[in-house]
């Protein structure tokens, strides 16, 4: 079957019409007989003269075959018998089940009666055509369920049926009416929701976006560079996995892993590489050291020692061994911490061995803020050089570790019942503490 529908053409009623190459429906058909009749009332053509007239009109390869073939046999017909021998090809069971199949659907009952009607006249003059009494059955039963419910409320009762159809069509056109109005109804409640909803939108949008510059206040409005972090080394990752570190925030000693990291990446712009003294440093649990305060010396010497002699016989036989009147102090520039201070505080402390107390000044004690603790049993001492031979009760002691400049060697303290050698810090008269020596890198018979 072809895809293209053959169409009448005819220039004017006083030219023969053109059946064009194409499908030849029923309605084609029927247009191009109708263009034939009006011709031959034109030109007033006689009957035994208009087959051979108007059959090469018919550009159909297949209908122009069979006229040529029997071209002498259907030149001697009349037109009516013409076109009963074409008639076969529009195939009149084909119009009848089409026009009976078709319902109104949601077209208006006037365009559906028409095609309805147009279909049936294609049909006139063989016994599939329809009275117009069949005509308004099929209507009837075929008609739009609001149209028919509307029908039969209006109790309409008409046997022409041009009437039938007029008062049928005034009931449609009325349904279509209210259909109208309810649709722009619909239509107007939508478009006041939308309305309604896109005005709660840009309401909260305004309103986060209030919320969010009220809380969010730029420190720095100058545009900075992007950083990026740099990856983790080999060398870093075996110092964080080796001391409990974190590789999200690069910390050793965090006590968590990525997962459950709330401090998030470094800065890339201020970081620095992870290395090994950088985590000996951060070993040690006190604050960050942001400032040294110097101690003065005269003030914070917390240790005498005196120079070592040589005892002899009173006589100068012998080889002479002469002790120097001073030796130069051992003294070890150190930090120590405590409470009361925000930052390490810088002192002098002797080391020299050679004497057993170390002394520290209360005031300074004070000012770091050390725990006293209560000597399980109180310690006699006396000055070896004062004319008053009054000792003293040493009856408390602190705790104290101290810490290298550069954080690399720190004091250990160990436990209170480790004697004879534990690191204490006792009261040695009003201002003065002393400490048997323990400094990491520094034994009792050795300097280092």
């Amino acid at each position: 079957m072809s895809s293209k529908i053959a169409r009448t053409e005819q220039p004017s009623a006083s030219k023969p019409p053109f059946l064009t190459v194409g499908e030849v429906t029923p309605e084609a058909l029927r247009s191009w007989e109708m263009g034939c009749t009006q011709f031959f009332m034109h030109k007033d053509v006689a009957a035994e003269e208009r087959v051979k007239k108007v059959a090469w009109g018919m550009q159909d390869p297949r209908i122009q075959d069979w006229y040529l073939v029997n071209r002498k046999e259907l030149d001697e017909l009349t037109f009516e018998a013409y076109m009963a021998e074409v008639g076969p090809i529009q195939c009149d069971d084909t119009v009848r089940r089409k026009m009976l199949a078709s319902t109104q659907g949601q077209r208006t009952f006037l365009e559906w009666a028409i095609d309805v009607q147009s279909q049936n006249t294609i049909l006139r003059g063989t016994p599939s055509h329809l009275a117009d009494a069949n005509i308004l059955y099929h209507l009837e039963a075929h008609m739009n369920a609001d149209l028919a419910a509307d029908y039969h409320a209006e109790h309409i009762v008409e046997d022409d049926l041009k009437t039938w159809l007029d008062k049928v069509r005034i009931l449609d056109e009325k349904r279509l009416r209210y259909l109208v109005r309810q649709r722009d109804a619909v239509d107007a409640a939508i478009r006041a929701e939308r309305a309604r909803s896109s005005g709660d939108k840009k309401s909260n949008t305004t309103a986060r976006a209030t919320v969010k510059s009220n809380s969010t206040q730029p420190k720095d409005t100058t545009s900075k560079p992007f950083t990026c972090l740099p990856t983790l080394t080999d060398t870093e990752r075996q110092l964080l996995r080796e001391n409990d570190g974190c590789f999200k925030c690069r910390e050793p000693f965090a006590g968590h892993t990525s997962s459950a990291c709330s401090k998030g990446f470094p800065d890339a712009a201020s970081y620095k590489t992870l290395t090994a003294s950088a985590v000996l440093a951060k070993k040690v649990p006190k604050k960050e050291v942001v400032a040294a305060v110097n101690i003065d010396e005269e003030s914070e010497t917390i240790a005498v020692v005196m120079p070592s002699a040589v005892l002899g016989n009173g006589t100068d036989s012998g080889e002479e061994c002469v002790a120097p009147l001073q030796t130069p102090h051992l003294r070890w520039d150190c930090l120590v911490d405590g409470p009361a201070v925000s930052s390490p505080l810088k002192v002098s402390a002797l080391i020299d061995h050679g004497s057993s107390l170390v002394l520290i000044g209360e005031e300074l004690v004070a000012k770091l803020g050390l725990r006293r603790r209560q000597l399980a049993k109180p310690f006699p001492v006396s000055p070896a050089l004062s004319k008053n031979k009054d000792s003293f009760l040493l009856s408390h002691y602190v705790k104290l570790s101290c810490t290298s400049l550069d954080q690399v060697y720190t004091s250990q303290t160990p436990k209170t019942n480790e004697l004879p050698s534990p690191t204490r810090i006792l009261p040695f008269g009003p201002e003065l503490f002393w400490m048997k020596h323990s400094v990491t890198g520094t034994q009792g018979h050795r300097r280092q």
